[in-house]
C-alpha cells in the first residue's frame, strides 16, 4: 500500500492593511476590506460621522476610537469608533474604491496574507484562513500547517488514513505515533479523483474541495464569463478547460503574444518580453553563442560570443568594463526599456533598480515571464505559484511534483521546463518532478523506455531538493537514450522521481520533449537468503533474517548453531561471525553501520571521544536491540543513537540527509 506525507505548499493569499489605524494607537489589530455593515450584511461606505461596528477575527473586546481623514475634509476629520469583537475581519474606508468582480481571482491582492472573495460583484478582504477551520497559516503567523485542509490544525486529532499531519506534530498517517500498530493505515486515492462539494481529499494530495487546484475552473468553484483579462495567472478561469494563452479570447494580448516569440540569443532584443536579452535570458542557458564552444580564450569584446568561458559575453562581462566597444554602457534608467548598462537587464530586471520607483516588489504573476516579487524566481519556479493549475502541469518544482500512487504509466512533456535539478549521472536540462510514499518494504523498478529525449532518471528520498540520491540513471534502459532503475528495496518513506533531459546542446538546445515514466511498484518482497540483500525490508539480510535461518545454506553454519543478526553490542564484540556473511564484528556492516562516524564500531565504547558510545553503529530493527537508553532510528538510518532531541545541534544530516529531528519520535525523520 501507498500512503501520503504533508506536502504543505506556499499559499497564494491576500490581505489588505488598513493604513488609517496608524494613529490609533494599536499595532496589534489588523483591518481589511469591510464585507458587511451591523444592519443588513450588505457594504456600507457612509460618512455620516457616528458609530461603525466593524468585526474582526481577533477576540480583544476592545473599543477603539480613531480618526480618518477623508477627501471632503482634509483637515477637519471625523471620528469613528471601532470596536472589535470575534467574528471576521473587516473595516469601513472613505477613501478606497470599490473593486468589482466575478470571481475572487479578479480582486487584486497587495499582500499573500489577505484573502480576497467576490461578494456582490465587489472585492472584500480578509485575515487568510483559506480552509475556514479557524486557523490562520504560518506564513501569517497561525499554527495551521496546512491551510488548504479545514481537517488539519493543531486542534484536529490525527486521522491515519488521509494522508496529511492533521495534528501538526510534524508526521503523517502511518508515520505518526498514534497510528502506530493501525491496520491498512495511509491514504489511497479515489479512482474519480477529487470531488469539488464533499469536504473531503479524495484524491490524497492534501488540499480540499476548491482549495485543490483539480476544482478550479470548474462550476463547482465559480467561473468568470471569459479569460479576457485574465491572460497571465495560470488558471482557467472560464471553465472551459483552455489554460491563458491557449484560450483564443486571449489571442492578440501582449502577454500572449510575447509567450509565442522565442528570445533570439544574439540580436540584442528582448524578444519575449521577460525584461531580459540574449544571453541574460535563461531561456539561452547553455546554448551557443551564450556557452563556451572549445577551450577558453581571453575574451573579445565585440564578437557576441562568450570567449573565456564564464557564461557572461562581451560588455556584460566585467573584463569588458573599460573596453571601446563597451563605451555606449551607461548607469542603468529604470524605466526606459532599455539595458543601458549592457548588462542584459532592462529595466526593473537589473539589480541596480531595486529600489527604484516603479520597481517595489508585487505579488508574483505565474504567467507573464517576470519576476514580479523580486525574489530571483520567475513564474512557476516561484513557491508562491505552486498551486496554480499551469505550474503543477510542468511538474518543474518541488512544490509542484507529481504524486505516483503505485504501479503505472505516466506521461507528460518537460518542453520549456528549467534547469532546477541535477544527478550525479546528468541533468543539465529542465525536469519533470514525481514523488510516491511508501509505508511497506517495496522493490521499485523505473524506467522511461517510450520518451522521445535523452532522459536520465535519478532518486532522492525524503527531501526533494536535499535528500540523499538513492539511484542514478543515463542509458541502462536499451531503447533511444533510455534510464531504468532497478531498486530491490526500498524502505518506507517518500522518494521523489526526477525524469531529467541529459544536457543543454550548445547547438541543438536542451534534451526536451514527451516523456513516458513506467513504473512498478512491488510491496513485501520475500527475502532472497543468498544474495547479500534484505529484500524483504526487515533490515535483516540473508542468514541474519529469521526467515533463513532454518534454510540451506544457513542452518547450522554459525558452528553448528543456527545463524542470528550481528546486531548490538554483545553481538558485535563475541568474536563470531554470528550471520555467516563472512565478516565478525566490527568487519561487519551491521556493526560499523555509520557512513559518517567511520572511527566508531558497535562495542559499548566511545573511540572518537565526543562522549556518545557508537554513534549510529549498531545495526538495529527496533528499540529492544539498542542499549544504554539509546533508540533505534528505523525512520532513516535502521541504526541505534540517543534521542536528537537529547543533542545540542541538528544530528540528522550526520544521521539521513535531508531528515529532520522529529520531537514527536525522538528521531531523525523525513
Amino acid at each position: 500500500m501507498l500512503a501520503i506525507l504533508t506536502r504543505c505548499g506556499p499559499i497564494v493569499a491576500i490581505l489588505a492593511l488598513c493604513g488609517s489605524l496608524a494613529g490609533c494607537g494599536r499595532t496589534d489589530v489588523d483591518l481589511a476590506r469591510f464585507s458587511a455593515s451591523a444592519s443588513d450584511g450588505r457594504p456600507s461606505d457612509d460618512d455620516d460621522g457616528g458609530t461603525d461596528t466593524v468585526t474582526t477575527g481577533f477576540t480583544t473586546g476592545a473599543t477603539d476610537t480613531f480618526v480618518p481623514t477623508t477627501s471632503s475634509s482634509p483637515t477637519s476629520p471625523t471620528s469613528v469608533t471601532v470596536t472589535v469583537t470575534e467574528t471576521e475581519t473587516i473595516t469601513d474606508s472613505d477613501d478606497t474604491d470599490d473593486v468589482e468582480c466575478e470571481i475572487a481571482a479578479q480582486c487584486p491582492v497587495d499582500d499573500p496574507c489577505q484573502a480576497p472573495s467576490c461578494v456582490g460583484g465587489i472585492c472584500i478582504y480578509a485575515l487568510l484562513d483559506a480552509d475556514d477551520d479557524g486557523f490562520p497559516p504560518f506564513e501569517c503567523g497561525g499554527e495551521d500547517c496546512n491551510d488548504l485542509n479545514p481537517n488539519t490544525n493543531p486542534g484536529t486529532p490525527e486521522d491515519c488514513f488521509d494522508g496529511d499531519d492533521n495534528d501538526c506534530n510534524g508526521v503523517a498517517d502511518c508515520f505518526d505515533p498514534v497510528c502506530d500498530g493501525v491496520p491498512d493505515c495511509g491514504c489511497e486515492p479515489s479512482p474519480g479523483g477529487e470531488v469539488c462539494t464533499n469536504g473531503a481529499d479524495d484524491d490524497c494530495d492534501t488540499t480540499v474541495d476548491c482549495l485543490d487546484t483539480d476544482c478550479i475552473g470548474t462550476p463547482a468553484c465559480g467561473c468568470a464569463m471569459s479569460e479576457a483579462g485574465l491572460c497571465d495567472n495560470g488558471f482557467d478561469d472560464d471553465c472551459d478547460d483552455l489554460i491563458d494563452c491557449d484560450d483564443p479570447e486571449c489571442a492578440g494580448t501582449q502577454t500572449c503574444v510575447c509567450q509565442g516569440t522565442a528570445e533570439d540569443c544574439s540580436n540584442g532584443e528582448d524578444d519575449d518580453c521577460d525584461l531580459l536579452v540574449d544571453c541574460g535570458d535563461p531561456d539561452c542557458e547553455g546554448v551557443f553563442p551564450c556557452t563556451c564552444a572549445g577551450a577558453p580564450t581571453p575574451e573579445f569584446c565585440g564578437d557576441g560570443i562568450d570567449n573565456d568561458c564564464n557564461d557572461l559575453v562581451d560588455c556584460a562581462d566585467p573584463v569588458c568594463f573599460v573596453a571601446p566597444e563597451c563605451d555606449e554602457c551607461v548607469p542603468e534608467i529604470c524605466d526606459d526599456g532599455e539595458d543601458n548598462d549592457c548588462n542584459n537587464q532592462i529595466d526593473c530586471a537589473d539589480p541596480a533598480c531595486a529600489f527604484a520607483p516603479g520597481c517595489e516588489a508585487q505579488p508574483e504573476i505565474c504567467n507573464n515571464g517576470l519576476d514580479d516579487d523580486n525574489d530571483t524566481l520567475v513564474d512557476c519556479d516561484d513557491p508562491q505559484c505552486a498551486g496554480v493549475p499551469l505550474c503543477q502541469e510542468t511538474q518543474n518544482t518541488c512544490d509542484t511534483a507529481e504524486f505516483i500512487p503505485g504501479t503505472g504509466t505516466y506521461t507528460g512533456e518537460t518542453f520549456g521546463n528549467t534547469n532546477n535539478h541535477e544527478g550525479s549521472c546528468g541533468g543539465g536540462a529542465g525536469e519533470a518532478i514525481f514523488f510516491f510514499v511508501l509505508d511497506e518494504p517495496s522493490r521499485v523498478i523505473l524506467d522511461s523506455i517510450g520518451s522521445d529525449f535523452d532522459t536520465v532518471l535519478y532518486v532522492r528520498r525524503g527531501a526533494c531538493a536535499s535528500g540523499a540520491q538513492v539511484g542514478c540513471d543515463d542509458d541502462s534502459g536499451g531503447s533511444f537514450f533510455s534510464a531504468r532503475l532497478d531498486f530491490t528495496l526500498l524502505y518506507p518513506g517518500t522518494y521523489y522521481v526526477f525524469l531529467d533531459g541529459y544536457t543543454i546542446d550548445p547547438f541543438g538546445g536542451p534534451n526536451e520533449g514527451n516523456y513516458v515514466l513506467n513504473v512498478e511498484i512491488i510491496p513485501d518482497p520475500p527475502e532472497i537468503c543468498d544474495d547479500g540483500i534484505d529484500n524483504d525490508g526487515d533490515v535483516y539480510s540473508d542468514c541474519g533474517d529469521p526467515d533463513c535461518a532454518n534454510v540451506p545454506p544457513c542452518a547450522g553454519c554459525n558452528g553448528g548453531a543456527n545463524p542470528t543478526a550481528e546486531f548490538g553490542v554483545e553481538a558485535c564484540t563475541d568474536g563470531l561471525d554470528n550471520d555467516c556473511d563472512g565478516q565478525a564484528d566490527c568487519a561487519d556492516d551491521d556493526c560499523s553501520a555509520s557512513d559518517f562516524y567511520v572511527t566508531e564500531c558497535c562495542n559499548g565504547t566511545d573511540e572518537n571521544g565526543n562522549g556518545i558510545p557508537d554513534d549510529f553503529n549498531c545495526r538495529c530493527n527496533n528499540d529492544s536491540e539498542c542499549s544504554d537508553g539509546q533508540i533505534c532510528y528505523d525512520d532513516t538510518a535502521n541504526a541505534c543513537g540517543i534521542p536528537c532531541t537529547s543533542f545540542f545541534g541538528d544530528v540528522c544530516p550526520f544521521v539521513a540527509p535531508g531528515s529532520t529531528c522529529n520531537a514527536a519520535t525522538d528521531q531523525c525523520s523525513f
